[in-house]
């Protein structure tokens, strides 16, 4: 697939000029000569892209990639008063099955002092309890005396050594929505995929140039808005 450039006067903030790119579709005609090969040249499909959606389409992934670090964040900073610190257990049940936690209970915050879970049959809930326990998160459920089927889990005092292991949970987050090239949400993946495009076409290097400029603009604004998160939320953890 190769793809060429087409000029075009519409304007972006990025550059003067936009213009579009035609990629082309060829023929799947496998061993042809050279007159079959002429023929095919002349049957290419052409499909115009403009740039300037194809900027945008790559501002709004930038923008999506902090959107979901700041809903990671937030889970991060909630620590064990998140409702969905236990969807992660596996449940040992009768028989040697297995369930995920969320297909066996339901956990809600109350009052931000301690989580109450609902097991939805009575004769799960001491599998319900050892997995909890055995999850090392230092959590102590138990059971209410007049339902078997609801936990109590009083959530402790947050010290320094809980705080420390949340600031480095943080901090490996926000490295890894950066620069970690097998994360598909991380800035320094989509900034590759968009050169990855830029690179495959065929045109004016001067106006490839300016389009690798922008995505690289866009690449270092975002960064730019990762790091202020961070150290927003870095300072509610000291």
């Amino acid at each position: 697939m190769q793809l060429k450039w087409v000029t075009s006067m519409q304007t972006r903030s990025f550059t003067r000029s936009s213009p579009t790119l035609a990629k082309k579709k060829k023929s799947n005609k496998k061993g042809g000569n050279k007159k079959q090969d002429a023929q095919d040249e002349e049957n290419e499909v052409v499909e115009e892209i403009d740039t300037r959606k194809l900027l945008k389409e790559a501002e709004n992934e930038f923008a999506k990639s902090i959107e979901l670090y700041n809903k990671r964040v937030t889970q991060v900073k909630m620590g064990r008063a998140n409702p969905s610190i236990f969807d992660g257990l596996q449940i040992q049940l009768a028989n040697q099955r297995k369930a995920k936690f969320q297909d066996v209970a339901q956990t809600t915050l109350k009052g931000g002092k301690y989580l109450t879970v609902t097991v939805f049959d009575p004769h799960d809930t001491k599998n319900v309890v050892s997995a909890i326990l055995a999850a090392n998160l230092n959590l102590n459920p138990e059971a209410d005396p007049n339902n078997p089927q609801l936990l109590k889990v009083q959530l402790p005092n947050s010290t320094k050594e809980w705080k420390a292991k949340q600031l480095k949970e943080l901090k490996e987050l926000t490295d890894d929505f950066k620069t970690a090239h097998n994360n598909k949400s991380s800035l320094a993946n989509l900034r590759g995929r968009y050169l990855k495009q830029i690179k495959d076409v065929d045109g004016s290097k001067d106006v490839i140039r300016k389009l690798e400029t922008d995505i690289d603009k866009l690449f270092k604004e975002y960064a730019t808005k990762l790091a202020d998160s961070f150290k927003s939320s870095e300072k509610t953890l000291k």
